[in-house]
């Protein structure tokens, strides 16, 4: 989940150079991409609703997800937007009602089976909604060529109760989100579990901790899914116990939820290391993006193959998100400039380079969600930037 930091949310299109674009049988490099095609505003879906993430389709499409927010106004909504591939730009197609999201800053996230079953998590208030302290966790599950979206709570687990906050992956066949689950068990007091969720009931299939040993404690904040039906995820580890020098972690997970081999640090050489965004290589090796700190900040996408680090990639800044193609040789990510501004880079994997680099906006931003179209050929970039008298525009490159 990402956190919403400023009034305008937007998203925009991107467009590549003139290299080929790989083909369902041209599994060659992916393209940078140079240049924005198109922006759209979505306030036309609903100005009361904010943008919180966007996925790609199968069909080459993209969906994007508004929900409310009651940290900034006390309203509830959602709804997954269909935005159309036209010529050079985006439209918007269908819109779903989905759960009545309000965020209270964590927004929601979108996540699209190969099928094109696509499925929304996201926090809503429990209840009747009268305590805007109490929260439970919905997901919104909209299969092809149904008219209307599904709305499945996640069930209470028999000790904690029903979870709060929550980012997952699904799994190969959309049955099963594998998750990890945060209960706010008192103020200021937060329990974190790993969960597999079936997606039709939001029933808790399985639970269990991250297992991967730190005196502080140690969380899952990003999970990407692995080729044996298992899933990596990028675990914070505190170093002591009262808090304090978190280093990032991969650890696998089979699809039991149990601890595949041993956790690899990210940034041995600094004390400490947090990853924003993980991805997944054909060969089955993981990407993550890193902001190191320690004697001084540095931003960092890690390739991790074998059980070790393989290669550090120095970045422009601390990315938001992370998309590769299908060839994982070519990486997208997004990130906030240091004096200003939200950017796009693409990097080359196989030479660490950045070999385009695309302003979005150079006011007050953040980065904070990408998409890759199924063919790679067009980008859908999110970020909050001040745009005076504009909010939720739409940005697409390729």
């Amino acid at each position: 989940m990402r956190t919403s930091l400023l009034s305008a949310a937007a998203l925009l299109l991107l467009t590549g150079c003139s290299a080929a674009v790989a083909g369902p049988a041209d599994l060659g490099g992916g393209q940078p991409f140079t240049e924005v095609r198109d922006r759209i505003d979505l306030a036309e879906v609903d100005d009361t609703l904010d943008l919180y993430d966007v996925a790609a389709t199968p069909d080459g499409g993209f969906v994007a997800l508004l929900t409310g927010n009651l940290g900034t106004a006390n309203r509830r909504g959602g709804a997954l937007v269909e935005l159309v591939l036209g010529g050079d730009g985006l439209t918007v197609g269908r819109v779903t009602e989905g759960a009545p999201y309000a965020g209270d800053g964590a927004g929601g996230e979108l996540h699209v089976a190969p099928d094109g079953t696509v499925v929304a998590l996201g926090p809503v208030l429990s209840g009747d909604g009268s305590d805007d302290e109490a929260w439970d966790l919905a997901l919104t599950v909209l299969a092809p060529g149904d008219d209307a979206a599904t709305v499945v709570r996640i069930a209470a687990d028999p000790e904690l109760g029903t979870p709060d906050r929550g980012t997952g992956v699904l799994s190969a066949d959309g049955a099963t989100l594998y998750a990890n689950l945060e209960w706010e068990v008192a103020e200021d007091e937060q329990v974190d579990r790993l969960a597999a969720v079936d997606v039709a009931t939001g029933a808790l299939l399985a639970t269990a901790p991250s297992q991967v040993e730190a005196p502080g404690g140690s969380v899952a904040t990003e999970l990407a899914l692995l080729p044996d039906g298992g899933f990596a995820a990028v675990v914070q580890a505190t170093r002591h116990r009262a808090g304090g020098d978190s280093g990032a972690v991969i650890a696998r997970y089979d699809a039991d939820l149990r601890l595949v081999g041993e956790p690899v640090e990210l940034a041995e050489d600094r004390r400490e290391s947090y990853g924003s965004a993980l991805v997944l290589l054909p060969d089955g090796a993981v990407v993550a993006a890193v902001s190191a700190g320690g004697a001084g900040n540095d931003a960092r996408l890690v390739t991790v193959r074998d059980g070790a680090v393989r290669s550090s990639t120095e970045l422009p800044d601390a990315a938001s998100d992370l998309a590769v193609d299908r060839a994982g040789t070519t990486a997208y990510l997004d990130y906030a400039r240091e004096e200003h501004g939200a950017a796009v880079a693409t990097v080359d994997l196989p030479t660490g380079e950045v070999v385009a680099d695309v302003l979005l906006c150079d006011d007050l931003a953040a980065a904070t969600d990408l998409a890759l179209a199924a063919d790679g050929s067009r980008l859908v970039v999110t970020a909050e930037c001040y745009i005076e008298g504009t909010s939720r525009l739409t940005w697409l490159l390729g």
